[in-house]
């Protein structure tokens, strides 16, 4: 579970109450989620996601990692017509 939130004693109180329920373990900053890499810029209020690491896992499930690009079949600017 990622918590998130304006106040960082809003996050302690949410987290507080978890663990009165539940045994919870503080991770520190979020790095990785569901494959995806997140950087944060704390200075500028900014997040990144790159999904590089997941796009490369689901083209090796899927076995289309050492594919090669083609171009577009189509001339440019060629338009289409319903006939």
């Amino acid at each position: 579970m990622a918590i998130t939130g304006k106040e960082i004693s809003g996050i302690a109180l949410f987290k507080w109450n978890l663990s009165k329920d539940f045994e919870i373990t503080d991770l520190g900053e979020l790095k990785f989620i569901l494959g995806i890499l997140v950087i944060q810029d704390h200075s500028n209020h900014l997040i990144f996601l790159n999904q590089s690491t997941y796009i490369i896992q689901v083209l090796i499930r899927f076995g289309i990692l050492d594919t090669k690009s083609v171009s577009t079949p189509l001339a440019i600017k060629h338009s289409l017509s319903i006939s």
